[in-house]
């Protein structure tokens, strides 16, 4: 079976036992953080937990003491059956899949939320409550710091880019330049 789909499968169970419990925003949340620390760590945290001469029960013990007390235990606890079962470069795609699980139910809409400056608490609560209105259901955002864009933010959503950045407003403007 290929990857990507083993781990939708993966994601779509982990889905489907939060939101029996009500708990997908806080594992979603989860999620977004174990796939940034896989992608800001890419020296260190693929090649340790992909890598075949490190035995599982090490992985394992090292990703309970790094998360034990940050991730809801479901997280924690598919995170070392990942680890016994060799499926270590699932770990990025989970979070993906789990926003796909619960838009394909009509739950939550996922939105990836670039900005060049880390945002206050207060702009993401507002940002949330307007896209939750123009969207008419729940909204979970996950934000990544993006210092390229220079200056203000870029939206991900439902397979569109909304580029509200300076760098997208600089190179539309050098855009139409070149045009004439």
């Amino acid at each position: 079976m290929p990857e990507p789909e083993v781990a939708r499968r993966y994601a779509q169970a982990l889905y489907e036992v939060s939101a029996a419990e009500g708990l997908t925003e806080r594992i979603a949340q989860d999620l977004s953080l174990i796939r940034e620390l896989w992608n800001d760590h890419p020296d260190l945290v693929p090649p340790f937990l992909a890598h075949p001469l490190i035995a599982a029960q090490t992985k394992e013990a090292v990703l309970s003491q790094a998360l034990g007390e940050v991730v809801h235990p479901y997280t924690l606890n598919l995170l070392r059956l990942l680890m016994r079962k060799g499926r270590a470069a699932l770990l990025p795609e989970l979070a993906e899949g789990f926003f796909n699980a619960a838009e394909e139910q009509g739950k939550a809409v996922h939105v990836l939320v670039r900005t060049a400056r880390p945002l206050s608490a207060a702009w993401l609560s507002t940002l949330k409550a307007r896209l939750e209105e123009a969207v008419g259901r729940p909204v979970n955002l996950e934000t990544v710091d993006a210092p390229e864009l220079l200056a203000g933010v870029e939206l991900k959503l439902a397979g569109r880019r909304i580029d509200a950045s300076l760098r997208g407003r600089i190179a539309r403007l050098a855009e139409r330049l070149a045009k004439g």
